[in-house]
């Protein structure tokens, strides 16, 4: 069967060789050490996983849209819009991040600031599949009494770098009940989306624990260097597909969105 020819196609094609191109280029170059010269080649995972994501959700508007209009449902096409809308917020975040910790390098504290931002719109994402107030109010009280222990914690563990080890703990816990709630909804939902949210999620948990590992001396913890030279590896093997997978998240099918069990 022959493959229809469509702008659409072509800049998929593009974008995904680019990408391929790019997780290749990043490997490659961390495995020779060259440190410097590859953090401009880094910073282009997540700009093109956000390109990624606007030809996905701009190759399912339409047939989502017809979903939503044959089911009288225009209240679950305005709810795929806001998911749209998150899911391209948090990737945004996610790039301004990279800018502060991989491009100019140094900026730490800001740099996970914008992190966990990004973790909150993802958790405004999971709350928007629910549609459920009573859960989203247990959630999030549990997520707070959570973060203000380990952030109370982390403190602790690194004194001299107390506002760097509360941003990473707030950060990190939210990353955890993220990935946990979006494995659920996934166990429950079994849809690609779902599927795909989940699974990045836990492979950006892989990258977050490598990163720790790899800036382990704050805390006391020593790594031999080769330990090091595969943890500096490891952290891409995982961020890079994590971004790819969330960037391919969506559009979701209203029923994903809307299910009425939720409620």
């Amino acid at each position: 069967m022959k493959v229809k020819f469509t702008p659409m196609r072509a800049a998929c094609a593009v974008t995904g060789a680019a990408i391929a191109g790019i997780f290749i280029a990043t490997i490659a170059m961390n495995a020779m050490r060259l440190y410097i010269e590859v953090r401009p080649v880094e910073f282009c995972i997540v700009p093109l996983c956000i390109i990624l994501a606007a030809l996905n959700m701009a190759g399912g508007v339409k047939s989502n849209a017809e979903d939503a209009r044959r089911k009288g449902e225009g209240a679950g096409c305005r709810e795929v819009v806001a998911d749209r809308v998150l899911l391209m917020c948090a990737l945004a975040c996610t790039m301004c991040a990279d800018i502060f910790m991989v491009l100019l390098g140094g900026f730490y504290p800001l740099s996970l600031s914008f992190f966990a931002a990004a973790q909150l719109l993802y958790c405004a994402r999971i709350q928007l599949y629910r549609r459920n107030k009573k859960y989203t109010a247990a959630a999030l009280s549990v997520r707070a009494a959570a973060s203000v222990v380990l952030c109370v914690a982390a403190v602790c563990i690194m004194p001299g770098n107390e506002l760097l080890g509360a941003i990473a703990a707030f950060y990190f816990i939210n990353l955890i009940f993220n990935a946990a709630e979006a494995a659920l909804l996934a166990a429950r939902g079994r849809t690609k989306g779902l599927l795909l949210f989940a699974l990045g999620l836990v492979l950006f948990i892989g990258c977050d624990v490598c990163v720790g590992l790899n800036a382990g001396g704050m805390a006391g913890i020593k790594i031999s260097s080769g330990g090091l030279y595969a943890i500096n590896i490891l952290i891409w093997v995982f961020y890079f597909p994590s971004q790819v997978l969330l960037a391919l998240s969506s559009p979701l099918k209203t029923i994903e969105i809307g299910d009425k069990d939720n409620r």
